[in-house]
């Protein structure tokens, strides 16, 4: 059975210069629409983003309807300041092995969450 999930992380670039110096990507396995509602709370609470990058998504088989989409985006917030705003529950987590990767990395990531291994 495949959980729904909100995965995340956050890598920072040190250069003053840069106004939008830490880059998130996030991971959501849920509905289409519960998808779309999540994506939207996580704009919210880090605008503005600049260079929303669409790195991969589809349906996982045999899950009666799930989906996973991967997103990445570039802020100046480092701080998500009201998680349970975004999604209330303890499958709302940090990943350091999240990362932008091809699409055979992601679907590599992806196979270990639905198979058990992360």
């Amino acid at each position: 059975m495949v959980d729904r999930q909100v995965r995340y992380n956050l890598s920072t670039t040190t250069g003053e210069q840069e106004s939008a110096r830490h880059k998130w990507i996030f991971m959501i396995i849920n509905e289409p629409r519960e998808i779309k509602r999540i994506r939207e709370r996580v704009y919210f609470q880090l605008e503005p983003i600049v260079d929303l990058k669409e790195l991969y998504s589809g349906q996982i088989e045999s899950s009666r309807g799930l989906h996973y989409d991967f997103f990445s985006f570039s802020t100046f917030r480092g701080k998500i300041d009201s998680p349970s705003k975004i999604y209330d529950s303890k499958n709302f987590k940090k990943d350091r092995d999240l990362m932008e990767r091809d699409d055979v990395g992601l679907e590599r990531f992806l196979r270990a969450i639905l198979e058990g291994r992360k």
